[in-house]
């Protein structure tokens, strides 16, 4: 289960149980041991080394504009490796909606470095900021500092201005390299109201609330503010573990939310923090989403017109709109919720995020008279819904929610590759908000559409004399290893040929066919033909059934795991061998059978001798997609176990 705390500006306070000797948080200060230090003791393996991250989050007033936020960030990082160089590397992301923008103020940056015994100091040049458009929205400001080796301490600091109060941006104390001391403080004002998220921590090392005793007077306003202080300490490095849904899940966090506003002058109040239906009908109201709808099932009426569906049943309707829309246009690699541009200006591209894609689909289907209604979800990697505190800043991406005949599908228009109502793995099995005008709200689970298998078979024929085995290939895939393996192959043989050189060590591959490539509702298939080595004496052959294709190392690699383990979707693989005795030869040994079936996993392999043939059939399939830590050791266990049956030899003779 994921865990998180939900808090109010109420928390008791808690005891600073740290001595900082060692270090120091004045800006532009480094002390001796800084710089002398070369590894981190409680992580020998660090690359670098967070020694602070302050964060100063309060609101000024501005003439005639009213109040904005404004948000300081003040780090120190020690380079302990080489690899630690790439935390130098600043990215800073800046919105703007209209005429409202982002600013980034103040930037200030130096590296230290030890050189002849003394110190030495280089100074960012802030003219060397980069801008990175990422849409009409997104900006990223790129800072890349000067000089930075191992051994390096680099400090910087910058300050954000912005007229969005709703865009407080979440603090990490964890990050990816231990952390000394992380501290974020918050100045309220009476006029915004905040609930704040905790996630993966239990308590603070450091807070405080308290009110300033000084008042502030702007705009005809007098007010004093409340000063609160998060710290945490000695944080040990996130690193990213296997089969997680979300970093952000896990990670030490904290994250603002707007809750409510009040009028500066009369104390009229605005709730922000209302409910999930009332953020449904907000969703229908807004142009960018409710009304792009309505647009786009306005000009459904003339595109389905276009599409043969008279003769169709509804599901073929529902179908053949789909494949419509995800042939046409494409995907620009952006998850949104609301389009971020114009109907027509998306039309005339042909190109779009995922909300312009899939809000454009809602409204052919509808102009069908189609039962379709928008789902507003969490992608994976977004991190998970908390149900108690709607806000909308949770949700990031939108799919199609229809029903025909009482059932329900979940379809993405984003991908041309996945069959009708396949969702993409960011989209898979996670809970999404139905929107439309209801008085009670709706979730729904995007459960996954099928089982992702891959099947593999194998006519072998044993050529003794060159020490070669001539084997024939056949590949069966369906759901997600069947999207995988079509878009290595892309259509182009050369892709599929390359991918089995680099991942298997398969350098000669013939007579490759490739079926059901540009038909996503069967499974993809393509056989081969190739050669390979196999261990022999004078007088025994030694031959892998599978061609060394089969699963060969433990995905299960950490010591311990005190997280879920989280595979995204049910799998299988299956193998099945067919091995030609050769003229003079016969069976020494053939691995012996294995049958284990549990709540974790079922692993099957049979051995059997058909007239001059040996078959060797074999399985194993996880029996959910979601464990609990506590199982991680029998997982780990279990798959040393297939490994070590699949990886068995047959053994042929003279006779």
């Amino acid at each position: 289960m994921k865990k998180f705390i939900i808090l109010l500006l109420t928390t008791a306070l808690l005891p600073n149980l740290y001595s900082q000797e060692n270090y120091s948080e004045q800006y532009g200060k480094i002390t001796q041991y800084e710089m002398s230090i070369t590894e981190y003791p409680d992580d020998p393996d660090a690359e670098a080394l967070v020694l602070y991250s302050l964060g100063n989050n309060y609101f000024r007033g501005v003439d005639g504009q009213g109040f904005f936020l404004y948000m300081e960030v003040k780090r120190k990082i020690k380079i302990l490796k080489q690899a630690g160089v790439i935390y130098a590397n600043i990215e800073i992301p800046l919105y703007k909606k209209d005429s409202e923008i982002e600013y980034l103020q103040d930037v200030d940056a130096t590296v230290y470095n030890m050189e002849n015994g003394q110190l030495v100091k280089s100074k960012f040049d802030t003219k060397k900021i980069f801008d990175e458009k990422i849409n009409n929205e997104l900006s990223i400001k790129k800072i890349a500092l000067p000089d930075v080796r191992e051994g390096s301490i680099i400090e910087y600091k910058y300050k954000i201005e912005t007229p969005f109060f709703f865009h407080m941006r979440k603090w990490n104390f964890q990050e990816k390299i231990p952390v000394i001391q992380s501290k974020l403080i918050y100045k309220a004002i009476p006029y915004f109201e905040y609930t704040y998220i905790v996630r993966g921590a239990k308590q603070f090392d450091e807070y405080d609330s308290q009110t300033i005793n000084r008042d502030i007077s702007f705009a005809g306003l007098t007010y004093k503010e409340k000063l609160y202080t998060f710290g945490m300490k000695d944080l040990p490095a996130f690193r990213d573990e296997e089969f997680i849904s979300s970093e952000k899940d896990f990670i030490a966090s904290i994250n603002f939310q707007i809750s409510r506003t009040y009028s500066f002058y009369n104390g009229a109040k605005r709730d922000y923090m209302s409910t999930w239906p009332e953020m449904c009908n907000e969703f229908l109201k807004d142009p960018d989403f409710g009304k792009y709808i309505k647009d786009s099932e306005k000009e459904g009426k003339k595109i389905v017109s276009t599409l043969n569906l008279s003769d169709k049943s509804e599901l073929e309707q529902a179908k053949i709109i789909s494949e419509y829309v995800k042939n046409m246009y494409s995907w620009d690699g952006y998850n949104t919720k609301y389009s971020t541009d114009k109907l027509s200006s998306f039309l005339k591209a042909k190109r779009g995020t995922a909300a312009d894609i899939n809000l454009f689909l809602i409204g052919l289907l509808k102009s069908a008279q189609i039962d379709t209604e928008p789902l507003v979800l969490s992608t994976r990697n977004n991190g998970s819904v908390s149900k108690g505190h709607p806000f909308q800043q949770f949700l990031n991406y939108v799919i199609a929610r229809v029903v025909i005949d009482g059932k329900t599908y979940f379809i993405d228009a984003t991908d041309p590759l996945r069959h009708f109502d396949e969702l993409p793995t960011r989209c898979t099995n996670v809970e999404g908000l139905v929107v439309k005008a209801k008085s009670e709200e709706e979730w729904l689970v995007t459960t996954q559409k099928e089982i992702s298998s891959i099947e593999k078979e194998f006519k072998i024929k044993v050529i003794p004399p060159k020490s070669l085995l001539d084997v024939q290939i056949t590949y069966t895939l369906s759901g997600q290893e069947a999207y995988d393996y079509r878009s290595i192959y892309s259509g182009k043989e050369e892709n599929l040929i390359e991918n089995f050189r680099k991942k298997n060590n398969i350098n000669k591959i013939d007579s490759l066919h490739i079926f059901n490539y540009e038909n996503p509702e069967k499974p993809f298939k393509f056989t081969f033909t190739s050669s390979t080595g196999f261990e022999s004496t004078p007088d025994k052959l030694f031959i892998h059934p599978f061609c060394n294709l089969s699963i060969s190392s433990n995905i299960f690699k950490q010591k311990q795991r005190m997280l879920p383990i989280d595979l995204i979707y049910l799998q299988k693989e299956a193998y099945k061998s067919e091995i030609t005795i050769p003229n003079g030869y016969e069976i020494e040994y053939i691995p012996n059978p294995l049958e284990h079936s549990s709540r974790i996993m079922d692993i099957n392999y049979k051995s059997e001798i058909n007239n001059n043939k040996i078959i060797i059939t074999a399985t194993y399939e996880f029996n959910t997609n979601i464990y609990d830590a506590k199982d991680y050791a029998r997982l780990k266990g279990s798959f040393s176990v297939l490994i070590k049956q699949f990886s068995d030899m047959v053994v042929l003779k003279k006779k």
